[in-house]
């Protein structure tokens, strides 16, 4: 070390600063910054002053565009028969008005919006159908919320910046919104240095990265589309640019509009303004050059000494990006400041591999339990199906019973203590591996299982056999339960995540049935992709009137006469067609979406139900009532109201519910249907002997008839047993004073002996199918020529 240069012993910075210091005072002793500054700050004053004006000039203009595409659009939204032709949506007339308008202002675009923005007619006809042209209302539409009715609005439209006016067309109340825009081209930019002498150029880029260009001077344009300075696309700047061999004072004003970002710069050159001054630039030339020289010279050979080993950082840097954490670190032997920074750096790289490891542990593992985490337990699975050397796999979920009462009880302290004596059971009972076993989540763990080990099922009995044990914890006696799901690669699942849900879905449902060990199975999945958006299509069906009222007839078997008749929901889909009911019923009374069914089925009903009448008699219609309409207070007064609304006798409706409807809560649903009574509807127990009612609640229901499952109706042809059943029902009904239905009437035969039986009506296919109502009024008149005249 001592025998370096002096000079090695100083500071880099110490070096480079006097070097420059040195350099900049020798330059300035000639005078030349001076006079230099001088001369630049005097035309720069005067080209600021030069652009001031032409930002008023250009401003002038984009107002006056403003104003004349306003006045043309009020001219239009306020034609009376441009107003008419929207107010009957006449399309032809409303897009005729468009093009014709925007042709005679100048405009480049067109549109018509309704109230909601939704696009309804445009100037350009290829753009109707255009994703871009519904995004781009969008988005004028939150702008003009924003900045107000009277504010012009600028986006990209088409990839060219263009002012947008938005009129409200009223006649008198608001029918939509015609919007015009009125593109920004080079003949406005030319006249706007025309009028101040300073060149504009315009430059908008879309979301897509594509530019466009409109500069005042040929020159610019082709410079500017060659090499896209990154100033421009910053919001506010003043700066100098250099367009070939000219620099130029430019203030560049730079905004996000709709479609992307749009920049308008006022540029000016200084060479072409300063030329004034050429005669005393070239007195010191030959003094600039020596400086110049000099000063290159100086920084070439401290850029050796300085940029070399700044370069060997900048590789290491590079290498510990890519997660190299083990390379060399060169010049940390160096005494100077590129030693300290080299030496920093290379502490800097062991303290990030240490936390590269610290991290890397806690992501891939449990930190209560040791165990590897969900993350790691998923790389382990899919890693062991793309390996391809297992046929099947399988994994194991299991789920403590119990532990949120564990922890309210015992608290959290203690359940986290079981949790780690539950993995050590598990872990000396199943696994001869440590990474086949893994904690996935608060009290759940995950078990693989090789083909070539035991039966995931005898694994499963093992592993609940241990965790049954009492566990004594801090003289705490604690009974573990656990509820256990299966399921095995490929014949469950397709890949890891599913065999991974396929467990946990197969868990759930040992939980919910209160069993042990639980294998997966295909139908434990009831939701679909489709039924994610189910609900807010049956939504639509409803508002949109798409729900179909389908009738299904009932007769008297003591006079063949059609005496009343079922009602049954049908969906008209406008895409998938005419949907049965099992494919979306069973969903809406999941979520409760039936009750609006109910509702809605009621209010059809109701306004068809004159039509349906009789001569003479009554015709009743059934309507089906699900837990969700029983346990709604408000329910019974709906209905009234409804009927009521269509002069209904609630003696014409009878309200039809199953057993389990009812036995979901007892005593709230017998207060329902005592209400419905005390009304007047007739009321019937759907599906009866199938359900879990016992005599004592048939006994308390204020109910008027039974109707015979269908299951024992369709067997009683060809089973005693059957037959003894529906004679058993009959009798007992008729003993309670109630009627009797039978639904599934599928023959001739059945219908007879039904009527032997004494069951007062028949319901099925022998009698007639749900059918639409117009179709059902044809049948009727049919049947009661064929069985009753006859």
């Amino acid at each position: 070390m001592s025998s370096l240069p002096r000079w090695m012993h100083v500071r880099l910075s110490v070096r480079f600063i006097l070097m420059t210091l040195l350099l900049l005072v020798l330059i300035q002793t000639v005078g030349f910054w001076i006079v230099q500054g001088a001369v630049e700050r005097y035309v720069r004053e005067d080209i600021q002053h030069s652009i001031s004006v032409s930002e008023r000039v250009w401003n002038k203009l984009i107002i006056q565009n403003h104003q004349q595409l306003e006045e043309g659009a009020e001219l239009l939204a306020s034609d009376f028969g441009f107003r008419s032709a929207v107010a009957s949506q006449d399309e032809n007339t409303i897009a005729s008005a468009l093009v014709n308008s925007s042709h005679r202002i100048g405009a480049s675009v067109a549109i018509l919006v309704d109230q909601q923005w939704h696009l309804k007619a445009s100037s350009k006809d290829d753009m109707m159908q255009s994703n871009k042209l519904a995004a781009l209302i969008d988005d004028l539409a939150k702008a003009r919320q924003e900045k107000g009715e009277e504010a012009y609005i600028t986006a990209l439209y088409s990839g060219v910046p263009t002012q947008f006016v938005v009129v409200p067309v009223r006649a008198p109340r608001l029918l939509g919104y015609v919007i015009m825009g009125f593109a920004i081209e080079r003949d406005m930019v030319a006249e706007a240095r025309d009028l101040s002498g300073i060149d504009v150029v315009l430059m908008s880029n879309n979301k897509e990265s594509d530019v466009n260009v409109l500069a005042s001077s040929e020159r610019l344009e082709q410079h500017f589309l060659q090499d896209i300075p990154g100033q421009f696309f910053l919001e506010n700047l003043a700066l100098d640019m250099r367009v070939a061999e000219d620099t130029y004072v430019s203030v560049i004003h730079g905004q996000q509009v709709i479609g992307g970002f749009l920049s308008l710069a006022f540029m000016k050159s200084l060479e072409e303004a300063g030329t004034q001054f050429d005669e005393l630039f070239h007195q010191y030339l030959v003094i600039t050059l020596i400086g110049l020289v000099v000063f290159a010279v100086a920084v070439t050979w401290l850029s050796r000494r300085v940029a070399r080993p700044l370069e060997r950082l900048t590789d290491a840097t590079g290498a510990l990006e890519q997660g190299n954490y083990d390379v060399e670190v060169s010049g940390v032997r160096r005494t100077d400041e590129v030693g300290e920074l080299a030496r920093s750096f290379d502490g800097m790289r062991s303290s990030i591999k240490q936390q590269q490891e610290t991290i890397t542990k806690l992501a891939y593992n449990d930190a209560l339990t040791g165990l590897p985490n969900r993350l790691s337990f998923r790389s382990k699975v899919a890693q062991m199906i793309q390996s391809g050397e297992y046929d099947a796999l399988s994994v194991i979920t299991i789920n403590l019973d119990r532990f949120k009462q564990i922890n309210d009880v015992l608290g959290y302290e203690m359940g986290d203590e079981i949790l780690k004596a539950t993995a050590t059971r598990l872990l000396g009972e199943s696994c001869s591996g440590h990474e086949k076993l893994a904690r996935v989540s608060g009290d759940e763990f995950s078990v693989l299982v090789l083909p070539n080990e035991d039966s995931a099922s005898h694994v499963a009995s093992s592993l609940l056999a241990r965790l049954n044990q009492p566990l004594e914890i801090d003289n705490n006696l604690i009974d573990l339960s656990a509820s256990i799901g299966i399921a095995t690669w490929p014949l469950d699942a397709s890949g890891c995540d599913d065999l991974i849900n396929a467990s946990q879905v197969a868990m759930y449902t040992a939980k919910r049935r209160s069993e042990d060990i639980v294998v997966y199975k295909s139908d434990f999945v009831t939701s679909t992709p489709e039924s994610l958006s189910l609900l807010s299509e049956l939504r639509r069906a409803v508002t949109n009137n798409e729900l179909r009222v389908y009738l299904q007839p009932k007769v008297s078997t003591a006079n063949h006469k059609v005496v009343a008749a079922e009602a049954l929901v049908r969906w008209q889909h406008p895409e998938k067609g005419l949907v049965p009911p099992y494919k979306f019923v069973p969903f809406a009374e999941q979520t409760g979406f039936i009750r609006e069914i109910t509702k809605w089925m009621i209010s059809a009903l109701a306004e068809q139900w004159q039509a349906l009448q009789q001569e003479n008699r009554l015709f009743r219609v059934s309507v089906n009532l699900s837990t969700r309409d029983l346990l709604s207070p408000s329910f019974p007064d709906y209905v009234r109201q409804t009927l009521d609304t269509f002069d209904v006798p609630t003696s014409g409706v009878c309200l039809e519910i199953t057993e389990s409807a009812i036995m979901d809560d007892p005593a709230f649903a017998e207060q329902t249907l005592a209400k419905l009574s005390n009304m007047g509807f007739r009321l019937s127990i759907d599906d009866f002997g199938t359900g879990y009612s016992s005599l004592g609640y048939l006994k308390r229901l204020p109910v008027n008839e039974l109707k015979v499952d269908q299951s024992f109706v369709f067997g009683m042809m060809d089973d005693a047993n059957d037959r003894t059943i529906v004679q058993s029902t009959i009798d007992l009904a008729h003993n309670l004073g109630l009627d009797v239905v039978a639904e599934g009437v599928e023959t001739a035969e059945m219908y007879q002996v039904l009527g032997e039986l004494g069951c007062e009506e028949a319901q099925g296919y022998f009698i007639g199918k749900p059918m639409p109502i117009e179709a059902f009024l044809t049948w009727r008149e049919q049947w009661q020529e064929e069985h009753i005249e006859a």
